[in-house]
């Protein structure tokens, strides 16, 4: 599913925000709230309804997808649609059933795959408090993430792959001043003394 018309940062946040809570009905006195906080409530629900009516023109089959009553909106978590999101949490939750199997390769595996999913920052313009909340929270997992995964190769002493995820985290959090430690150790393991004191005096720069 493509959602070509969601243009607008209103209507794309409440996509946003509806996807990231599919699995239960969000009432609409909470919507029309969180939305149109400065708004009275009569005027945030007619705001609600508004942008309701243009995701429903959105989309080319909106009972699929959106389920819109009364009191409740949910965006139905059984429909036909994809979210990097779902595939990061998914790829997530096998990485720990692996870890407690003391299953060190589908761990790996299953890392590596939440890693390729995640997209980037969640909504990176829209600035308000439940979206901030979200992005932040989401930003620490794909960063707790890495560094499992650069633990878990380097213990394996799988160095050159612990490299290049040490090299994305930094990517990721330029400031991260034990990224660029760890970073140090594994070009020292591979012998490459020169990448281990430029990556050093990168670390002066940003830290």
């Amino acid at each position: 599913m493509l959602l070509t018309d969601v243009d607008t940062p209103k209507l794309q946040s409440l996509v946003a925000y509806l996807l990231l809570h599919r699995n239960a009905p969000q009432s609409r006195s909470h919507l029309a709230y969180l939305f149109w906080p400065d708004s009275t409530e009569s005027q945030a629900r007619t705001n609600l309804r508004k942008q309701l009516y243009h995701l429903r023109h959105a989309l080319s089959d909106a009972g699929r997808f959106v389920r819109a009553e009364r009191q409740t909106v949910q965006w139905l978590p059984d429909s036909p649609f994809a979210l990097d999101l779902a595939e990061f949490e998914s790829a997530l939750a096998q990485a720990e059933t692996a870890a407690q199997a003391g299953d060190a390769l589908a761990r790996q595996v299953a890392l590596e795959r939440a890693i390729a999913a995640y997209g980037g920052d969640l909504l990176p313009g829209c600035y308000d408090d439940w979206a901030i909340e979200a992005r932040d929270r989401l930003r620490q997992r794909y960063t707790d993430t890495l560094q499992q995964l650069i633990d878990l190769l380097s213990e394996q002493h799988v160095y050159s792959r612990a490299i290049r995820y040490a090299q994305r985290l930094l990517r990721h959090d330029p400031l991260r001043e034990s990224a660029y430690r760890e970073l140090m150790h594994l070009y020292a393991a591979t012998g490459n003394r020169a990448l281990a004191l430029r990556t050093y005096h990168t670390c002066l720069l940003y830290t």
